[in-house]
């Protein structure tokens, strides 16, 4: 198209492209736009300077040739900018009126395959403004299919939280995580976490094997608790976890997407679970700092003030001394402290024993199973509604009052419907049955030999991690004015 217009020397062509929207590859959309606009200049004898970028129109901050170009436009460096389409400059309402505003200020030309824009005659600036609108509109909704677009892939169980977990690939025709050579590698990390290998160990045996991770550097202690961390091991994706920018915000659980085996597992559902609970929940979770672990780290707790109460160990006499509390609550001698706990757990075998064969002669019939099926049938249905509402939201079927007034009934109505599940299982016959089989195997554990008492044996790792499968905590007592210390032993609940 040819623009009679004397005042336009140079120009700058701009080319942008966030996604293949015909098909044919975004190198030959953006080869096919670029021979365009630069026939355009040619036609119209204009010199041009090529600004070119795969690039989301969601923020110019992210667009570094963007950037740049708006920074040469400020310098006085061209007469026009020329693109393929308005909306090519930003789909962003904020953006584009800084975009006009610049492009106003330095009276440059906006010149597309079809027209060209004066900004300083009106009826061109409110056209542009109206394009920029519809432009904004449209950008909207690409973003709402886009989202469900990637939910419903999510659903599919496709990958689609970037780059593929350390032990996978992802499957270009399936878009699923497969396996690959590595899977080797995570099996052991699992496997040595189970075994009560701690973190900084295992650390060292990776490297001393020559195990690294995928860019080639060592694992740190992070790393390794990421891996254990990742549900994408045991074959389950969790997407719509977090929300924002930087992914900083917690969404309610409801809203998350679960979709359980969605590929192949690299461990068992139940190593996983074992080895996420050690990590978590077990003394040793965070170790960075060399404190030493104690068969009672993060177990002892002061019974004045409830402050935990660890262990010190004071080399010049090579002994370990309980901590004196900040309330007053004195220490002692580590040792003799740590026999009386041993003696008092294992002499509590017979009453777990008797607990497992009461509820074992039970005759009562256990209808928990179907209470639960019932429960579970209510909370599918809320999560159901508490979706249908965001759906609706999303079509501008509702306002934002309703929404948030509709949203908070349901989310209370699973919050509770879920606390009533959680009870039920703790009720349930056959997992109090099991817990209690576990607990009878770590009191089997703990009667042979402990190292720190018989200098040959069980680790302090290993008794740390079987001590809490069993207790929940010791309560400390030794004030002024005590002839001797008390303690009380808590038990996990059978």
């Amino acid at each position: 198209m040819l623009f009679n217009n004397e005042n336009i020397k140079h120009v700058a062509v701009y080319l942008r492209l966030s996604r293949d929207e015909e098909n044919l590859g975004i190198e030959q959309i953006l080869a096919n736009h670029r021979q365009t606009l630069i026939d355009l200049c040619n036609e119209n004898k204009w010199s041009y300077e090529i600004f070119e970028e795969v690039a989301s129109s969601s923020t110019i901050k992210e667009r570094e040739q963007m950037v740049k170009l708006l920074d040469r436009i400020e310098q006085g460096y061209y007469d026009a900018v020329v693109v393929m389409d308005i909306d090519r400059l930003s789909r962003n309402e904020y953006d584009a009126s800084l975009i006009k505003k610049i492009l106003f200020q330095t009276e440059t030309y906006i010149v597309t395959t079809y027209r060209m824009y004066d900004l300083t005659r009106d009826d061109d600036s409110l056209l542009l403004g109206i394009t920029n609108l519809i432009a904004a509109g449209e950008y909207k909704q690409i973003l709402k299919r886009m989202r469900r677009g990637k939910e419903y892939a999510q659903k599919q169980g496709h990958w689609t939280n970037g780059i593929a977990p350390l032990g996978y690939t992802k499957d270009s025709t399936t878009k699923k995580l497969v396996p690959n050579e590595r899977e080797k590698d995570i099996q052991l990390i699992f496997s040595e976490i189970v075994k009560g290998t701690t973190i900084p160990t295992l650390i060292n045996l990776l490297n001393s094997i020559g195990v690294k991770t995928r860019e080639g550097n060592s694992f740190h202690y992070n790393s390794i608790q990421r891996i254990i961390n990742n549900e994408a091991y045991k074959g389950t994706i969790i997407s719509n976890r977090t929300t924002g920018k930087h992914a900083n915000t917690i969404r309610p659980k409801e809203e998350w997407i679960i979709v359980h085996n969605a590929h192949p597992s690299i461990v068992d559902e139940n190593t996983w679970n074992a080895a996420n609970k050690i990590v978590n929940e077990y003394s040793f979770k965070a170790p960075r700092s060399k404190n030493r672990i104690y068969p009672t780290s993060n177990l002892f707790y002061c019974s004045n003030c409830g402050r935990s109460q660890g262990c010190n160990y004071k080399p010049h006499i090579d002994k370990i001394y309980i901590k004196h509390c900040k309330c007053g609550n004195r220490g002692f001698y580590y040792n003799p402290v740590l026999e009386k706990i041993k003696e008092e757990v294992l002499g509590y075998k017979e009453s777990i024993l008797e607990a497992f064969e009461s509820l074992k002669e039970d005759k009562q019939v256990d209808n928990t199973q179907n209470k639960k099926d019932q429960l579970t049938a209510r909370l599918n249905k809320s999560k159901k509604a508490l979706k249908n509402i965001n759906i609706l939201f999303e079509e501008d079927d509702i306002d934002i009052v309703e929404y948030r007034e509709r949203k908070a009934e349901r989310q209370e109505e699973v919050k509770l419907i879920e606390e009533e599940i959680l009870a039920l299982e703790k009720e349930d016959k056959s997992v109090k049955i099991e817990t209690l089989k576990e607990q009878i195997k770590a009191f089997d554990n703990l009667v042979g030999k402990w190292h720190l008492l018989d200098g040959e044996g069980y680790s302090d790792e290993k008794v740390n991690r079987l001590l809490h499968g069993l207790i929940s905590g010791v309560l400390w007592s030794f004030k002024k004015g005590d002839e001797s210390p008390d303690l009380r032993i808590i038990y996990n609940e059978g």
